[in-house]
Formats: C-alpha cells, structure tokens, sequence
C-alpha cells in the first residue's frame, strides 16, 4: 500500500474517531435571543500574507484546501527539521458554552495536525491543544471579530524557521517561509 493511502486511510480513521467521540452538542441560541431581530454584517474573508493559522467557518473543523499551502510549507519545514517543534492552538468564537468550545477547539487542532502529518510532518513534533473560546485574540463584538477567532494557530515552540515570530501573540512568517495568502476571516 503506498505511503499516500496510508496517510489519507489514517486521516479518515482518525477523523472518524474524534467525530464519534465527541458528546456535546451544537450551541443554540438562548430564548432571549431568538425573540430579538437578529442583525449581522456580512463577514469579509481578507487575504492575509504571512499569518501562521488555518481558519474555519462557524461550527466547522474540516481543513480548508486552500489553506494547503501554509499546511504544506510548515509540514515541509518540520519533516526537513527533525527538532522542530510545533503548537497547533485550536480557537473559537463566543457563541455556545465554554465545554462546546473547547470540543470544538480541540478538534480544530486535531484536524490541523493530522493534515500537517499527511504532509509530511512527524507526529511527535506536533501539539494540538485547544483553547477555545477562552484566549480570543479578537473582541467577539462583531461577526467580522467572531470569524477571526475562529482559526487554529500554528505556533513553533522549538526550532522555529527564518521569517516566524510571534508578534502580540499572533504566529507569523515572512515571504522566505510562506509566500502565499491565508483567508482569514472565513464564512
């Protein structure tokens, strides 16, 4: 069997597992909330060019591909550094309880890891850990806010490569490591 199906029949097993396992629900909206009119701005995805994170839509955790590439260039690098260390910090917004988000965040985590080990990377240089709704980066005051914290972060904690940095606690890399646009901000 080749190395690729493997990789993808381990992705799927996976997957299926952490779906099977998980026991909380999907946040609903309170009764207070539901008599009132809901009004939202639209979410805007705006390209970002070095930001080291993968985003989601609202309840999702699936990997995007068209976030392949910053998949694929962590993955590259960490596969080519055998002490390189990464973090995947699984996020949320702020709608449903704090248990729901951490599910959810942690599955986001999940998912991040197991593509970037599909790609290349070991298992042992990869953390997924979850913080969900408890470390917005972002104030979760507007749905543009909300979709922002929705992401999973990719954080070097050993090793890190030329161009990463940390900067107000937002991972980042420059054009020599990464020189493609993440969508951030996802629907």
């Amino acid at each position: 069997m080749s190395k690729l199906l493997k990789q993808l029949l381990l992705a799927v097993m996976v997957g299926s597992v952490v779906a099977a396992c998980s026991s909380t629900k999907e946040p609903v909206a309170s009764a207070a909330m539901a008599s009132e009119p809901v009004v939202s701005e639209p979410v805007v995805s705006a390209p970002m060019a070095n930001h080291n994170a993968v985003y989601f839509a609202f309840n999702k955790y699936m990997v995007n591909d068209s976030y392949s590439g910053v998949v694929g260039a962590n993955a590259s690098y960490l596969s080519m550094n055998p002490m390189a260390k990464v973090q995947v910090q699984g996020n949320t917004d702020d709608i449903g309880s704090v248990e729901y988000n951490l599910a959810l965040g942690q599955k986001r985590a999940q998912a991040v890891k197991m593509a970037l080990v599909a790609a290349g990377a070991h298992r042992h240089q990869v953390e997924a850990v979850s913080y969900g709704k408890l470390k917005a980066k972002f104030s979760n005051d507007t749905d543009v806010n909300r979709s922002l914290n929705r992401r999973a972060d990719i954080v070097y904690k050993a090793n890190s490569p030329k161009g990463y940095s940390d900067d107000n606690n937002m991972p980042m890399v420059d054009s020599s490591f990464y020189s493609g646009t993440v969508e951030q901000g996802v629907q």
